[in-house]
């Protein structure tokens, strides 16, 4: 279904007004963003006063250092989410924040296997607590050159496994991104509509897997439900065959769709598997106020469950 087809968010159908959610429910947010650009005060509050605002138990921060286009190098990113991670936890133990380090290709060939084992293990033995891999983003993909199941990653792969490490990844797009007369703007002003020059989505999602088969014991999470909101199939064929395989419920605004058009085969799914489906909300810190009612307005969208669709003009 192209994503244009979404529907507005039926008036009255408030999630945070729904009996026993967001206050019987506890709430683990694990995939959230801290972007640079910001003074490390502003990053502190913003996490901290989203996880009082919405009552969040626990939280993880996901760096995103990799460059190439269209996203510009973030040479700070792992460093502040782990130094979040760090005075947020010792101010508040009970309600933990977790980081993940970004892998970091230099893009030029100079990487080696070696290299990114050794990556690895240095952030692990930092504090961080997995790896979040943006590899798989097609414009990535395509940018860096390398199938995601290289053996020039091998070692990497291998590293978390015998630390019993997740890694978050990124893997493909919204099959509409590869059809340009159904793809919305938003995908064409971001630089995520896909032509013949980037790699297929059957392609990525191809190498993805061959590194379940070579890595069995990775305990792996493809963010976005693997956009797989239209194959609930393809996504218990997924789980069966591969046990430490998760998904992560951040949105992907095409997988609502999916989900309600084809709820008697998901709703069975998310019951048997709910213990491998992780709530996320690709939330950053865009917003921090010591007054944490604003929270709502910026942010309450995604720990509510609601569907806000962009301006009209996102969509053409």
């Amino acid at each position: 279904m192209p994503l244009s087809h979404i529907p507005e968010n039926p008036a009255g159908a408030s999630n945070a007004a729904r009996r026993g959610w967001r206050t019987d429910v506890p709430l683990c947010d694990a995939h959230t963003h801290l972007f640079g650009g910001l003074p490390f005060a502003w990053n502190l509050q913003s996490v901290r006063g989203y996880m009082r605002w919405f009552g969040i138990e626990r939280l993880v921060v996901v760096a995103l250092p990799e460059g190439g286009p269209p996203r510009p190098r973030d040479d700070g990113a792992n460093l502040r989410c782990l130094g979040v991670k760090a005075v947020l936890n010792a101010e508040d133990p009970a309600h933990p924040v977790y980081a993940l380090a970004g892998l970091e290709p230099h893009f030029d060939g100079t990487d080696s296997a070696a290299d990114f084992a050794d990556q690895a293990r240095r952030a692990l033995d930092m504090g961080y607590d997995g790896f979040k891999s943006l590899l798989g983003k097609p414009g990535a993909r395509k940018w860096d050159g390398r199938a995601l199941d290289d053996p020039i990653f091998d070692p990497f792969y291998s590293v978390l496994e015998e630390r019993g490490r997740p890694l978050v990844f990124h893997v493909g797009d919204p099959p509409d991104f590869w059809d340009a007369a159904h793809a919305p703007a938003i995908a064409k002003l971001n630089g995520w509509l896909y032509d013949e020059t980037f790699p297929p989505l059957a392609q990525i999602r191809a190498e993805a897997e061959n590194i379940l088969r070579k890595h069995p014991a990775l305990h792996a999470t493809f963010a976005h439900m693997y956009f797989l909101g239209e194959d609930p199939d393809e996504a218990e064929r997924l789980f069966e065959r591969y046990p430490n395989l998760s998904f992560d419920l951040t949105p992907g605004w095409e997988m609502y769709a999916g989900f309600t058009r084809l709820n008697d085969r998901w709703r069975p799914f998310f019951e048997r598997y709910r213990d491998r489906i992780f709530f996320g909300t690709d939330t950053a810190n865009g917003h921090a106020s010591a007054d944490l009612s604003t929270y709502e307005k910026g942010c309450g969208w995604a720990p509510n469950l609601e569907y806000v669709k962009p301006a009209e003009d996102e969509w053409r």
